[in-house]
């Protein structure tokens, strides 16, 4: 008896075995995606609790993305989404991380999604994405004109939009859930080191014409993965250098 290890008994709540019955329901489609779930009186009686335990339960699974209440009309199962559970938690994901553990990153992921969105892209996603990279041009040539705090903001934004335009047309809904993760780290990094371009633009020691986004648009298109990849490589290149190599 001494010999074998202790094991704990733990007790599972009324809400847990509720939550976990609802979610198994929901999994097996006996209620579809928008349908309305019976009201918490009909699954109070159901399952033999108190109205409470259901509320709890159906609070859990609302917190969890598969259930939606709305006031006063009830709750209804909603289409589960990865992605909004990485967008909630991303602020507490978005630590500084090393600029070689972004880059690394990066290049392994994005990428790989170029390669994907050279497999998958419609002519229509293409497209918007070329719109999207107008978009940036745009708030790019505005940074370099004002060098603000506004302008630098906008153009971080516009790069990152442009990015998760490449992710989700790679048709990888991971990839593209994955992205919305790491969003903050990436704006972290591009807060840093936007103003650190523009000055060395302004101080001409640095220039990127052709733009590295016009770059890796113009492969996509190409489905040229070495250029997409040569590309990607020389632009996250510069974060890795060290402030004084840089201003150097």
């Amino acid at each position: 008896m001494n010999d074998k290890k202790s094991m704990k008994i733990t007790h599972i709540s009324a809400v847990e075995q509720v939550c976990e019955s609802l979610k198994q329901s929901i999994l097996a489609e006996e209620w579809q995606i928008g349908e309305k779930l019976p009201s918490e009186s009909s699954l109070a009686e159901l399952y033999g609790v108190n109205r409470l335990t259901v509320r709890m339960a159906l609070q859990k699974l609302n917190t969890l993305g598969v259930v939606e209440t709305k006031v006063g009309e009830g709750t209804y199962v909603k289409k589960f989404s990865l992605g909004d559970i990485f967008y909630d938690i991303s602020d507490f994901f978005s630590s500084k991380k090393p600029i070689d553990e972004i880059y690394s990153l990066r290049m392994l992921i994005e990428v790989e999604c170029c390669r994907l969105a050279m497999i998958h892209a419609t002519d229509h996603e293409l497209e918007n994405l070329k719109k999207q990279l107008d978009r940036y041009l745009t708030a790019r040539k505005e940074c370099q004109e004002k060098g603000t705090d506004e302008s630098i903001q906008a153009l971080v934004e516009e790069d990152l939009i442009f990015h998760y335009h490449i992710f989700r047309i790679s048709h990888n809904t991971v990839y593209a859930d994955l992205f919305l993760l790491i969003k903050n780290i990436i704006r972290q990094y591009l807060l840093e080191i936007i103003p650190r371009k523009n000055n060395l633009w302004l101080e001409k020691k640095y220039n990127e014409d052709p733009d590295k986004h016009v770059i890796i648009y113009n492969a996509l298109l190409e489905k040229d993965l070495a250029a997409c990849k040569q590309a990607y490589n020389e632009a996250l290149s510069l974060n890795l250098m060290k402030e004084d190599e840089i201003d150097s």
